[in-house]
């Protein structure tokens, strides 16, 4: 769990400039963190993208805004669930004639599962595999074992995303806390109506 805490110079510069163009302090605040939580979900999953070649739905998909700010809650809470480890369809996964290929790594270059299949034969997927690589466990006629990778969570733990993240956040909260001083400052002087 990452805590984050607003400067109170900051604090202070908005609820002044809240009271002179007479608008709700606690709400300005709420407005301004839940900014910063729609942004940070964002920003894990751009995190996740730049070390593993997922596509955009699956890194955000573990990633929840599960609490909001609001005017008697001054706090949002941002989750990426630990989820299952993907299949290697997700990382781009190519049946050839040895194997399966695939890319898990932005760094990185393709590997291969030697002996492993997506369909009957070279360039055939069976359609309920959904793309999904399969190895056999021992010799022919045994049974077959789905072939994963890593998950957004394991992506993130792994190469430890947190640390970069708290400078990310406390930047977007310090963004967001003057837009909110600066817009309310208008307002008192009757530049913005709204």
């Amino acid at each position: 769990m990452i805590a984050i805490e607003i400067d109170k110079g900051k604090l202070k510069e908005l609820l002044e400039a809240t009271k002179k163009a007479g608008k709700s302090f606690p709400k300005e605040l709420a407005q301004a963190i839940n900014q910063v939580s729609k942004k940070t979900r964002l920003d894990i999953g751009r995190d996740i993208r730049k070390t593993v070649a997922l596509k955009k739905a699956d890194s955000e998909k573990p990633i929840k805004v599960m609490s909001t700010a609001t005017t008697g809650k001054l706090s949002a809470t941002v989750r990426l669930n630990k989820t299952r480890r993907l299949g290697l369809n997700a990382f781009g996964a190519r049946q050839d004639k040895s194997g399966v290929s695939y890319r898990i790594s932005k760094n990185g270059g393709r590997k291969r599962v030697t002996g492993a299949f997506q369909g009957p034969r070279v360039g055939v997927m069976k359609v309920s595999w959904r793309g999904n690589a399969f190895k056999r466990v021992g010799k022919a006629r045994l049974p077959i074992r789905k072939l994963r990778a890593v998950s957004a969570w394991g992506a993130y733990a792994k190469n430890d995303l947190s640390g970069p993240q708290v400078k990310a956040i406390e930047a977007e909260l310090a963004k967001q806390m003057e837009r909110r001083i600066k817009l309310n400052i208008l307002r008192a002087s009757g530049l913005v109506s709204k």
